[in-house]
């Protein structure tokens, strides 16, 4: 329920009339039920070739970028990274995870140029993608920006010197939520059993 509402507290509101929950306790739970994403693991030999891009996204009023990889032919996001900058060495540390991961497959990008330093820093193939494969990346971070624009107004940080944790656990169960291929009752079950 809480992935199709807008926020912690509009699911707090749906649930009353079943049974009395805070939207700190839905916060809790997500925070709780993230590390269940771990436990479901692509493949490498399916992952043909990955498809990266960033997207600034704002956490308390502070910029941030999100670096997705995304398999579009098993259409799975196979990895993601917040980071403060846009630099050519957050990309190669990103890019080093994935060919730690998944093996040296085709990395495809919109052409900026630090995947293209950082493609070639780890010896691996660049390629700039096409509009018609550019649609189907830029769908897929809409997707989940159209999740994160809530971020500043619905999921902002008290703590000073944030390790941004409750975010990225945010984000790992969303992707584990859209693309699971459980139907959203048997997702819930599973959670609800611990995974």
């Amino acid at each position: 329920m809480y992935f199709n509402s807008r926020s912690y507290r509009t699911t707090s509101k749906s649930l009353e009339y079943i049974i009395k929950r805070s939207h700190v306790s839905v916060w809790k739970w997500v925070q709780n039920n993230a590390n269940v994403a771990d436990h479901f693991r692509i493949n490498k030999q399916r992952v043909k070739e990955i498809f990266v891009d960033e997207t600034l996204i704002q956490i308390d009023g502070k910029d941030y970028w999100l670096w997705i990889a995304y398999e579009p032919n098993i259409k799975r996001c196979l990895m993601m990274h917040l980071s403060r900058e846009r630099t050519i060495l957050v990309c190669y540390q990103f890019f080093k995870q994935l060919r730690n991961r998944f093996g040296r497959k085709p990395i495809l990008t919109d052409g900026a140029t630090w995947y293209y330093q950082a493609c070639r820093w780890l010896r691996m193939k660049h390629c700039i993608y096409g509009s018609n494969l550019k649609n189907k990346m830029e769908r897929f971070v809409q997707k989940i920006k159209d999740r994160t624009e809530c971020f500043d107004d619905h999921f902002p940080c008290t703590k000073n010197d944030c390790n941004r944790l409750h975010v990225y656990n945010w984000l790992k169960l969303y992707i584990l939520y859209i693309h699971t291929d459980m139907d959203k009752t048997k997702f819930m079950e599973f959670l609800m059993d611990g995974g």
